[in-house]
């Protein structure tokens, strides 16, 4: 091969590498575009304020065991469901739970229970300290936006206490606590911020039903 030939392969390698390398920055330029113009979502968590205004010392109270809750599927996910028409629900991809919600508040009603008067953690390690036992399941969950006016952040619990008993353990409550408080306004934070007082609503109640067991 002559010199005007070499030189002419070893141009064209070049360009072939140059040609390769602006492909590579126009593909990165062109992915780090999508990456930064990806929907961004935002995530939540239910933290209810507690009863009575503060946590308690997770000493006081009966030995409770609290099973994780159980949640209708229609329910399960971690997106905002919003009720729109009679049947009729939607999901919200924008706005989710941390993580999965029967979780979630099964977590936040065992802390609220622990930290009051009526409870103290008892583990199932130690089988002997448990004087009470709570189940749950989540039956509703979701923001009625039925009416733009007046949108409701809706939640329901079934709360099953059973309590110790020379026999066994026997139910003394087991009753659905619903709340249907107003949205007040228009932002996500606004719709969590009436579920956290619709669950803080539904453990008041329930603690008077503890109550009127003594």
């Amino acid at each position: 091969m002559n010199r005007n030939a070499r030189r002419s392969a070893l141009f064209c390698r070049n360009l072939s590498r140059c040609g390769l390398m602006v492909l590579i920055c126009l593909c990165l330029a062109g992915c780090s575009g999508i990456i930064k113009d990806f929907p961004e979502q935002n995530l939540f968590t239910i933290d209810p304020p507690l009863p009575g205004g503060g946590p308690g010392t997770f000493e006081a109270g009966n030995g409770l065991l609290v099973r994780q809750f159980d949640i209708s599927p229609e329910f399960e996910s971690s997106f905002f469901i919003y009720k729109v028409s009679a049947s009729r629900f939607t999901g919200d991809y924008y706005n989710k739970f941390m993580v999965a919600p029967a979780r979630m508040i099964s977590d936040a009603v065992k802390e609220v229970l622990y930290g009051s008067p009526f409870f103290r953690p008892a583990p199932a390690s130690e089988p002997s300290d448990i004087a009470f036992r709570l189940g749950g399941k989540i039956t509703r969950l979701y923001a009625d936006i039925r009416s733009p006016k007046q949108p409701l952040a809706v939640m329901a619990l079934r709360l099953s206490l059973e309590k110790r008993t020379a026999s066994g353990f026997v139910p003394v409550i087991n009753k659905v606590y619903d709340a249907s408080l107003p949205i007040p306004g228009a932002r996500p934070e606004d719709l969590v911020q009436a579920w956290n007082r619709g669950l803080a609503q539904i453990l008041t109640a329930f603690f008077l039903d503890v109550e009127a067991l003594e």
